[in-house]
């Protein structure tokens, strides 16, 4: 049996390492749905939105993870904290027979994660077409010319963790990676838009309800999405060395009014 974790690296993390620049509907570089051929993010900062769903009222908004002030933001993460999602451990009950997990201590100090869209919503329902409802998170990943990068060669990718908690009690975490054979998310990564490189992320999460579907119950959506590495070298278990860098985690809760 693998061990849970690997020895982690001292790194110093920027003052810096999250930046919100929160920005209007864009392209991400990423398909998200059968025949899209562009898609874009849905843009900005709603922390919050009411909507209806067969004559009841329900609110979806972002989860604060403690935060004051403005809204709630994505939060950045040196190494996974979060003891109901549990990152580390999910991920190594889920790969760790192939994969070696090391964790380096979180960006250095010319990198960051800029945050473009981090917004909730919910579509109209009707006869034709059911009620949608969830959150997007749209990050770019930046690093200044020439950082002093200590965590190795490689691809750069994600990796996510999802928990979902409803009011039954039931709660489950997961990888993300719409049943692959690495862990992986399908959308993130170094990719083009018209042209420019660049290595971002784009998580589009959301429900749908019909007319004649169930009530829709309490629902607490969480995950931890890290940026790693994969640096394609064997570790002395002959498994794939990757490397976790720094993370966000994120969220969103609906609930009946």
């Amino acid at each position: 049996m693998p061990p849970t974790l690997t020895p982690r690296l001292t790194r110093r993390t920027s003052a810096a390492p999250l930046v919100t620049a929160y920005r209007s509907s864009e392209p991400h570089g990423w398909p998200v749905g059968p025949g899209q051929e562009l898609g874009v993010t849905i843009g900005g900062h709603e922390p919050s939105r009411n909507f209806a769903h067969v004559g009841r009222g329900f609110r979806i908004s972002l989860l604060a993870f403690g935060q004051g002030g403005d809204g709630p933001h994505p939060v950045y993460e040196a190494e996974p904290t979060d003891p109901h999602i549990n990152f580390g451990q999910t991920l190594v009950d889920t790969f760790g027979e192939f994969y070696s997990f090391r964790y380096v201590g979180g960006l250095g100090p010319q990198q960051r994660f800029r945050v473009q869209s981090y917004s909730v919503f919910a579509g109209e329902e009707s006869v034709f077409s059911p009620l949608v409802y969830g959150a997007d998170l749209y990050v770019v990943y930046e690093a200044d010319p020439g950082p002093n990068d200590s965590a190795g060669k490689g691809t750069l990718l994600w990796i996510r963790v999802i928990h979902r908690g409803g009011s039954d009690g039931a709660a489950q975490s997961y990888v993300d990676n719409i049943g692959g054979a690495h862990p992986f998310t399908a959308t993130g990564g170094r990719t083009s838009i018209f042209g420019e490189q660049v290595v971002n992320l784009y998580c589009l999460d959301s429900l749908e309800r019909g007319l004649d579907d169930s009530p829709i119950r309490p629902e607490t959506f969480m995950a931890e999405v890290f940026l790693v590495r994969d640096t394609r070298v064997k570790d002395r278990t002959g498994r794939d060395l990757v490397n976790v860098l720094g993370g966000i985690r994120y969220g969103w809760r609906v609930e009946e009014q």
